[in-house]
């Protein structure tokens, strides 16, 4: 009798791609829930001062 059977990959792949296999969603903008506090307060202040273009600022 044998001791163990060896390990095997013989159906896992069709069933797999029975139902297609999906790359998980992307989403947009990332939850910052759980996230450092000590980085969110920086990354606001980041935001907040990071001005898009300073010379067309500077023209207005």
């Amino acid at each position: 009798m044998v001791k163990q059977k060896h390990h095997t990959a013989r159906n896992q792949t069709f069933k797999a791609h029975k139902n297609g296999i999906r790359k998980p969603k992307n989403h947009r903008y990332k939850s910052t829930k759980g996230l450092d506090p000590k980085f969110l307060r920086n990354q606001r202040f980041a935001k907040k001062y990071n001005k898009k273009n300073p010379v067309a600022a500077k023209a207005e």
